[in-house]
């Protein structure tokens, strides 16, 4: 990884003489961001397996005895009748996961678009702030319900705070931001966007993984103590040893109109001229289809796989999911290094796009568990696609709408999720009984768009160099 010399600036020659520099911080702002952003995924995603298995359990006791852990298996072999059971609380299980990942991701998106922008004038901490609260809102919500038996519906509370909180969408606008005021435009940002993201991603596998193993005999109170901890822990670090990186303008208007601040979300892709404008589109484009096709299934994933004919349990599917999300970003980590020295950005998007068709496909048609390890290698460049969309866009941009580029990014982000999540819930509702597989074909489908657009990116990026508009100084 690539670090920040506190004592050697990066220079860069600008375009004109009115460009504004990015500010570089020394490296242990870098570390910190990565600190902070470890403790912020591992509480969030740890508390997605013990949303997940806790409804799935309440479901299963309706349909079986009282007590700790439901009699009703999640894939029981034998009767008819068992097997009608199951589907019944797979489906149930899935329409409630859906509408609880709906109300959480949908509502995110204003949140993003008005403070993703403001970042730009008034700092970005603000947004980690805001984000963090949100997830202990969350936490403390869950953990009433789990003590005190409540509905699962009352759940939703807990997504409606997470969401106008800006979910984790303004949590990454707000980071990314970050990392664009720190590092030179070019393969550096891509670089460090990637570094930031895997350490996330391992933050995850870890998470998940501790939380399949505490969380197998239905013992879900002490997981959620430890997310609380790790959310207020975050919010300390955030507060004590994080600096401001944007170099805020409140005096060029201190006015904040609600209209005008989320219209500038979208000004990044009118501004600018006609050849970057169309660039900038097909990127998003590219990116919220992409989105909307990997991030929208997860609640679906671990239906599929719990149920016949793989019946997978807790601790197997998390895992899994772990040494999934590891080499996977143990090898992007590694490869994009590699490949960027004979490749550039766009053009490993489109390999990453092929490999999640392919992985998809695969994963539809999983009927034992060396197909689903299968599944899991051809996939290994999918994950690349989002960091590398991130670094592209970024450049294309002036420091001064890095903000308002992530803002977009991340309301687009979650909006594609809930409406990924509420269809993929529904088909997956509407075909477990005889054909589970179907949703992951649709979403090849929608991958074979990304695909062509992606195409479509390369002609374009390739035939027209960027260039850097961006002046790097260090920080007196």
């Amino acid at each position: 990884m690539d670090s920040i010399e506190e004592d050697k600036p990066l220079l860069l020659i600008p375009d004109g003489p009115n460009e504004k520099p990015v500010i570089v911080r020394p490296v242990y702002q870098f570390i910190t961001i990565e600190i902070i952003c470890i403790l912020h995924f591992g509480a969030l995603m740890a508390m997605l397996p013990i949303q997940q298995f806790y409804v799935i359990d309440e479901v299963a006791k309706k349909y079986g005895e009282d007590g700790e852990k439901s009699n009703v298996d999640y894939c029981p072999n034998g009767t008819e009748f068992a097997n009608s059971t199951s589907n019944i609380v797979q489906a149930e299980s899935a329409n409630i996961l859906m509408y609880l990942g709906f109300v959480g991701t949908l509502i995110a998106v204003i949140p993003i678009l008005v403070l993703g922008a403001l970042t730009d004038r008034y700092g970005r901490k603000f947004s980690l702030y805001l984000s963090l609260v949100g997830i202990l809102l969350k936490e403390i919500v869950m953990t009433v319900t789990v003590y005190k038996g409540l509905s699962l519906w009352f759940l939703a509370l807990g997504e409606f705070f997470l969401g106008i909180t800006g979910h984790f969408g303004l949590f990454l606008a707000a980071m990314m931001g970050m990392i664009a005021d720190i590092t030179t435009p070019g393969k550096d940002r891509a670089i460090k966007i990637t570094v930031l993201e895997g350490t996330a991603a391992v933050a995850i596998a870890f998470s998940i993984l501790g939380i399949g193993f505490w969380i197998k005999d239905g013992n879900y109170r002490h997981p959620l103590i430890m997310c609380i901890a790790c959310t207020v822990l975050a919010l300390i670090l955030t507060l004590t040893l994080l600096s401001e990186t944007s170099k805020t303008n409140k005096k060029k208007d201190t006015r904040i109109c609600t209209k005008s601040v989320m219209c500038a979300c979208f000004d990044v892709y009118r501004n600018g001229s006609r050849k970057r404008n169309k660039k900038m589109l097909i990127g998003q484009i590219i990116f919220c289809i992409n989105v909307g096709a990997v991030l929208g299934k997860s609640n679906v994933v671990t239906l599929f796989l719990l149920h016949k004919p793989l019946c997978w349990s807790e601790v197997h599917l998390q895992v899994f999911t772990c040494f999934h999300i590891l080499v996977n970003w143990g090898a992007i980590l590694f490869g994009i290094r590699i490949l960027h020295k004979y490749l550039a950005d766009y053009t490993i998007v489109i390999a990453g796009t092929v490999s999640a068709i392919a992985s998809s496909v695969t994963l539809a048609f999983s009927t034992e568990d060396w197909i689903v390890y299968l599944y899991a290698v051809i996939g290994i460049m999918a994950v690349s696609i989002s960091p590398l969309l991130r670094s592209v866009l970024s450049r294309l941009v002036s420091p001064d709408e890095q903000g308002s580029l992530f803002a977009c990014i991340g309301s687009s982000e979650l909006l594609l999720t809930s409406l990924a999540q509420l269809f993929y819930g529904f088909v997956y509702k509407e075909t477990v009984s005889y054909l589970p597989g179907l949703v992951f074909l649709i979403t090849a489908g929608i991958l074979v768009i990304e695909f062509c657009l992606s195409l479509v990116l390369y002609s374009i990026m390739s035939s027209e160099p960027i260039s850097v508009t961006e002046t790097v100084i260090k920080v007196s």
